[in-house]
């Protein structure tokens, strides 16, 4: 969409959709709090994207300013919260969002098509769409392809172009989930007692990656804010040697030693840890969970413990339960404007192309800036100022 409202005015734009409307994963990304970009800028704002420097160019064109004050143009004013996570304001939805975009798209000429899939496309820039009327051929000068990862298939991000791609002798690697829950095999004394309950202010730990926020407990594992900018490190762990672990620290603004202070003087027993150290009924369990007797009868070696549990990691979560995803296309075959080399008039752009970035406003924020990137491109290439 980033890319057919920078087009319009200049091109004829064609949006071919394959479901009955546009923007659906935008819409169920609002769900739960609709963050839209962070206030993040510059080297700050590229350092949150893997493979280094893949998306700097984009980034740099189209950064969190920009896009706020591009929504800001759309009649989409914007506010920042604590987190530095980007928002729109209060009252304004999901859809309203996606209205001021699809409705600003039609306003510049752009004419969208839905139920188009996508069946085939040729170097001669023929492109076959399956449709409820039949198979239609379109010609075009330019095409940015925008299909999609395999997160969240029911809003049609299903991953199945890949099969288009690899026909045309095109790279593509599996996908695999990112921002997402982890499988732990929990004891029955915190799955049975605790699951469904929020652990806050921890610091978890994978290698050298550290992340603070909130994790919640659930059957399956863990999952949450401070989880997924983890999920990289522990997908490469497993690959490696097939298993990975977390540590968790419960006390992140306490040292060590600032713990023991606590029970200076005082006769502490097991029991008395939660109020002592002000844990709570869920941070006590995993705790308990993973420390031996020895260390939990003891004060000093407990006190230790809080900032140092090992939870070993089984697996990531399904791809299909993902925020989002890494893999598709291999980035061996694009330009460094997201074209295709083997089909230089051919630009690939958002989830669908192997890159990564954690939540925060990021996804949606490369995701944009690509599609602007893509469009400058076009714009460079006919001589358009």
């Amino acid at each position: 969409m980033m890319a057919a409202l920078t087009l319009a005015g200049r091109f004829k734009v064609h949006l071919y959709e394959k479901e009955k409307m546009v923007g659906q994963k935008f819409l169920l990304a609002g769900k739960g709090g609709f963050n839209l970009t962070n206030r993040l800028t510059g080297e700050e704002l590229a350092s949150k994207y893997s493979p280094a420097g893949f998306l700097n160019q984009a980034l740099s064109e189209f950064d969190s300013l920009r896009f706020r004050e591009w929504l800001l143009s759309l009649g989409i004013p914007t506010f920042e919260g604590s987190s530095g996570r980007v928002f729109p304001e209060k009252g304004i939805s999901p859809a309203q969002v996606l209205r001021k975009i699809t409705d600003s798209l039609t306003d510049r000429g752009v004419k969208i098509h839905l139920n188009h899939k996508l069946e085939s496309f040729r170097h001669e820039m023929e492109f076959s769409f399956n449709t409820p009327d039949g198979l239609v051929i379109r010609k075009a000068d330019y095409v940015v392809l925008a299909l999609g990862g395999a997160s969240w298939p029911s809003t049609g991000s299903d991953g199945k172009w890949v099969t288009l791609f690899t026909e045309n002798e095109l790279q593509t690697l599996n996908f695999e989930p990112s921002n997402c829950g982890v499988n732990i095999d929990w004891p029955d004394s915190v799955k049975q007692f605790h699951s469904g309950k929020p652990l806050k202010n921890i610091t978890l730990r994978v290698g050298e990656k550290i992340s603070r926020g909130e994790a919640l407990i659930t059957d399956y594992g863990l999952e949450g804010n401070a989880v997924y900018p983890l999920v990289p490190e522990i997908r490469r762990a497993i690959k490696l040697t097939g298993l990975s672990e977390i540590v968790f620290d419960f006390k992140p603004l306490n040292t060590e030693e600032q713990l023991i202070q606590k029970t200076v003087g005082k006769k502490i027993r097991p029991s008395d840890y939660a109020s002592v150290y002000k844990l709570d009924s869920g941070s006590m369990a995993v705790i308990k969970a993973y420390t031996s007797k020895e260390t939990y009868t003891d004060v000093n070696r407990f006190s230790a413990a809080i900032k140092n549990i090992i939870v070993p990691v089984s697996s990531l979560r399904p791809v299909e339960e993902a925020i989002s995803t890494v893999g598709g296309l291999d980035l061996v075959e694009l330009n460094p404007d997201f074209s295709l080399k083997k089909y230089p008039h051919i630009y690939s752009i958002g989830e669908m192309v192997d890159w990564d970035a954690p939540t925060g406003g990021f996804l949606l924020q490369g995701s944009f800036s690509m599609g602007y990137y893509a469009a400058l491109s076009i714009f460079k290439r006919e001589d358009f100022r």
